[in-house]
């Protein structure tokens, strides 16, 4: 079941999915990211990327699929905690996202999170960002798909990606089961299924290498998590 990744389509990944659907994965997502590992692993890159740095502007940042936009959210109001300046700029292709997104941004009230509705292979920004950060997004695309996404990323991202994604194994299948117990069959499939879709440390890394002039960094994170790193020669 896990030699290889999956490329069943998840119930989220079709246009016209179920509103009700929408709305309980996206609350699943958001607890996910808040107790396993998804906001703490973009924070901690965030917080490496600033160390030491006098940052005269914020840090321009690339959200990719970025659903609620909770992970954002997150960082924006605890890097305004730490004197970071960050502005999020957010893409989110599907409409019952977007519409959750707009309110959770709304009555936040972060001023450094933008929401565009947009597909990450046609977006073209007028000014390059520092960085792009994909959380449980990439394994929606295969392998070539991936490849050439970062190939257009390179062309307006300075820095470098991070890839925040879910390690694909029995042990993270297994944790996953009491998560869903009580959950929405289809937020049931799709959970499991994005695991069967994620990514082993060692492939990943293989496929991140295939790219030209980067610098790449594959490695577990907590919990049931794959953190990779790509940075561009001109980073």
């Amino acid at each position: 079941m896990f030699k290889k990744r999956s490329m069943q389509q998840e119930f989220l990944d079709s246009p016209d999915c179920d509103p009700g659907l929408a709305a309980e994965s996206y609350r699943f997502m958001e607890k996910v990211n808040r107790f396993f590992g998804g906001a703490r692993n973009v924070r901690r890159f965030i917080e490496k990327e600033a160390a030491g740095r006098k940052l005269s502007s914020p840090l321009r940042i690339l959200d990719i699929g970025s659903g609620s936009c909770d992970i954002p959210v997150a960082i924006s109001r605890w890097a305004r905690g730490r004197g970071i300046p960050v502005k999020f700029t957010c893409l989110e292709i599907f409409d019952s996202a977007v519409k959750i997104a707009c309110a959770k941004i709304a009555e936040s009230g972060e001023t450094s999170v933008e929401l565009i509705q947009e597909d990450v292979f046609t977006h073209f920004p007028e000014q390059p960002y520092d960085y792009a950060v994909a959380s449980m997004c990439f394994h929606h695309f295969e392998d070539e798909k991936i490849l050439e996404l970062m190939g257009r990323l390179r062309t307006f991202v300075k820095r470098g990606v991070l890839i925040n994604d879910l390690h694909r194994s029995a042990l993270t299948w297994l944790g996953a089961v009491p998560l869903t117990v009580f959950s929405h069959e289809g937020v049931k499939h799709d959970s499991r299924l994005s695991i069967r879709r994620g990514f082993k440390i060692r492939e990943l890394r293989k496929l991140l290498m295939r790219l030209d002039d980067v610098a790449v960094s594959v490695k577990p994170a907590w919990l049931f998590r794959v953190s990779a790193t790509v940075r561009f020669g001109k980073g």
